[in-house]
């Protein structure tokens, strides 16, 4: 079953009701945005719509930014960062905002915030997230469909309206994981040791019993990597299909020549050239030469000190740093 809008919305298509829509934004403390364009594919991109999601009046606005114009009304919203806008991906919506020097000041993006919390899923993709994390499938046939075309198909419409109430569910889901994370972490150090034994005990009994398989599935996956990539390098041609996207491309491999900044950028030269000796490629050379393991300290300089953590437990949990 593929998720269908439930919002309401109205279209905003003038500048007026863009000024009055935005009005009414003001006292709403969460938002979701989400746009669509036309021509990225040909280095010719143009907004086309924005969509506003309200939450509390389970509502979206369409922006039709072909007829609105600049958006110029939503930038004190925009900019209030009192105010939470939730988008997924949300460089792209600040890309788009940059256009018309707009910036947006309290964004949450629930790309990042998923890549945070779920490190396990295979991608974070929108639709990926909402089938995995809230069991709701997305159509993305629209997703490249022309943005410019109007008036815009009942398709398009829908997978726009969609686009921003999903993101709000998204961001629910993906928030109330992170509050569980951040919860009762005010404590003194014997009762946060407590909640750190018991919480990798936890952990450790549920992966106990999967440990086997999710490791094969681990080297499984890297294995298939590996192949696929020197299948690719040999010759065979790269996929592009249903399952996604597979191609190598070489990439230059360069380094700075320290000679040539000495003699070009003379002005600068010492403030980036920076010489210094590896540490391990000093000890292997001592270790050749029958030199004592601990030579590499006569020729050390103490420059500050790093806080690093030492922690363990006392039973079999798992958690050992």
């Amino acid at each position: 079953m593929y998720a269908a809008p439930t919002f309401t919305f109205d279209w905003i298509r003038t500048p007026e009701e863009l000024v009055q829509a935005a009005d009414t934004l003001v006292t709403e403390p969460i938002i979701a945005v989400d746009t669509e364009t036309s021509g990225w594919q040909t280095g010719n991109e143009q907004l086309c719509l924005i969509q506003i999601g309200v939450p509390s009046k389970k509502h979206v606005f369409l922006v039709d930014v072909l007829n609105t114009g600049a958006p110029l009304a939503l930038k004190d919203i925009l900019a209030d960062p009192e105010q939470l806008f939730i988008a997924h991906n949300a460089s792209f919506e600040e890309r788009q905002f940059s256009r018309y020097d707009l910036k947006v000041k309290g964004i949450k993006d629930t790309l990042t915030m998923s890549r945070d919390l779920r490190p396990d899923l295979p991608n974070h993709t929108l639709r990926t997230c909402c089938k995995l994390l809230l069991g709701v499938e997305l159509r993305k046939e629209e997703q490249t469909s022309d943005w410019s075309q109007r008036p815009l198909s009942d398709s398009q419409i829908d997978y726009a309206r969609l686009d921003a109430e999903i993101a709000l569910t998204l961001y629910d889901y993906l928030a109330a994981l992170s509050a569980r994370v951040q919860a009762e972490l005010d404590l003194a150090v014997p009762d946060l040791m407590s909640e750190y034994a018991k919480t990798a005990r936890r952990r450790f009994e549920l992966t106990a019993s999967i440990a086997h398989e999710l490791a094969y599935l681990q080297a499984r996956e890297q294995k298939l990597k590996d192949t696929i990539r020197q299948r690719l390098i040999d010759g065979e041609a790269p996929y592009d299909g249903a399952l996604g996207r597979c191609a190598v491309s070489k990439v230059k491999r360069t380094e700075v020549n320290v000679q040539r900044v000495r003699d070009v950028y003379p002005e600068f030269a010492s403030e980036v050239i920076q010489e210094f000796v590896d540490r391990r490629r000093f000890d292997a050379i001592a270790k050749e030469r029958g030199l004592p393991k601990n030579s590499i300290e006569k020729v050390l300089d103490t420059v500050g000190f790093n806080e690093r953590l030492s922690i363990s437990l006392k039973d079999d949990s798992g958690a050992s740093e």
